[in-house]
C-alpha cells in the first residue's frame, strides 16, 4: 500500500469530517439509492452511510433472498434507532444475470421509482490460482459479473424513463487496488484483470457523459475485513484492517457535486479528499485528462 499512500500527504484508515454523511453539503435527502452487493461487508457499510446522509429510499440488492431480508431488517432497525425516516427495501438480484437485472429495472419502472444514485459494489472473485489453472470458463464468469453486469446496470440506470433532463445521476463503482497493484493482482489474477476491465468500461462511459448528467467515480475502498475476504483466506490478524465506515462515507461524498472533478477517474478512499481537491494533485487532474485512469504504465 506504500505507493497508494503517497498521492496525498494524509492517508486515512477510518472516517473523517470532510466525508461525513452528516455534513449538510453531502445530504442525500429525497434521493433513491440502489446498492448492489448491499447485504453485507462494504455494501452494507455504504447503506449505513446513506442512512446517515438522509436518503429517502435505499434499495439493497444481493443474490440471496435470505441475505437481502436479513440486511433490510438490520438496517431498518438501525435507522429507526437513529430517528431516520429512510425507507429500506430489498430485491434479490444477480447482476451477472441479464434476466435478473432486466426484471429489477422493469419492476422499478413499473412502480415509478427513479434511482438517483447507483452504487456498483457486487463483484465476483475467482480462486487464488493461475489463469490457466482457473480456466477460461471460470474467468469468463468473472467477466460476466465484473464487466458485462456493471455495464448492464449502468446502461439501465442512465436510460431510466421518466427521470427528466435536469435530474443528475451519480454512479459510484467500488473497484480495487488490484487493477494497478500488479503484485497483489497476480495473487488473484482473475479478479484484478476483470476489475481492471470493469473500471475501464465505466471510465469509457464517463468520457461521453457529462458529470452533470451522470457523474462516474471508481474507487478502491481500502483494506476492509469482509465476509468475502474471509472466504478468500484472510483472517482478522492478516492485516491492519481499515474501518468499513471509510468506504461507506466516501461513497456518499462521491455521490455529490463535490466529487465532480473526479468524473471518470480512479481513486483510493484512503486519500484525503481536501488534498485531492487542491494543490499539485488537483492541478494534474485538471491538466492531464489521463491522470488516475486505466492505461499502460510507462507509456
Amino acid at each position: 500500500m506504500a505507493d497508494g499512500s503517497k498521492l496525498t500527504e494524509t492517508f486515512h484508515v477510518g472516517p473523517y469530517p470532510a466525508i461525513s454523511p452528516l455534513r449538510p453539503e453531502l445530504s442525500q435527502a429525497g434521493k433513491t439509492v440502489v446498492i448492489t452487493g448491499g447485504s453485507m461487508g462494504i455494501g452494507y457499510a455504504i447503506a449505513q452511510a446513506f442512512v446517515l446522509a438522509g436518503a429517502a429510499k435505499i434499495i439493497i440488492l444481493a443474490r440471496r433472498a435470505d441475505a437481502v431480508a436479513k440486511a433490510v431488517a438490520s438496517l431498518t432497525k438501525e435507522a429507526q434507532a437513529q430517528g431516520s425516516k429512510t425507507l429500506i427495501i430489498g430485491h434479490p438480484c444477480d447482476v451477472g444475470s441479464a434476466a435478473s437485472v432486466a426484471e429489477l429495472w422493469g419492476q422499478l419502472a413499473g412502480e415509478g421509482t427513479i434511482v438517483d444514485v447507483l452504487i456498483l459494489n457486487a463483484a465476483a472473485v475467482a480462486p487464488q490460482k493461475s489463469i490457466l489453472d482457473i480456466g477460461t470458463a471460470r474467468i469468463w464468469e468473472d467477466y460476466n459479473v465484473n464487466v458485462r453486469g456493471q455495464l448492464d446496470m449502468t446502461e439501465r440506470f442512465y436510460k431510466q424513463t421518466g427521470k427528466g433532463d435536469n435530474r443528475p445521476l451519480y454512479l459510484v463503482h467500488v473497484s480495487t487496488l488490484c487493477i494497478h497493484d500488479w503484485t497483489l493482482g497476480a495473487t488473484y489474477p482473475g479478479y484484478g484483470m476483470t476489475k481492471n476491465a470493469g473500471a475501464l468500461a465505466l471510465q469509457t462511459v464517463a468520457q461521453d457523459v457529462l458529470p452533470a448528467d451522470m457523474q462516474v467515480v471508481n474507487y478502491h475502498p481500502g483494506a476492509i475485513f469482509t465476509e468475502s475476504a474471509e472466504r478468500n483466506g484472510f483472517t482478522r490478524e492478516s492485516l491492519n484492517w481499515h474501518d468499513a465506515a471509510l468506504p461507506g462515507n466516501f461513497a456518499v461524498w462521491a455521490a455529490t457535486p463535490d466529487a465532480a472533478f473526479l468524473h471518470g477517474r480512479f481513486v483510493w478512499a484512503n486519500w484525503d479528499v481536501e488534498q485531492l481537491k487542491t494543490g499539485d494533485v488537483r492541478k494534474r487532474i485538471d491538466e492531464d485528462p489521463l491522470y488516475l485512469k486505466v492505461g499502460v504504465k510507462g507509456l
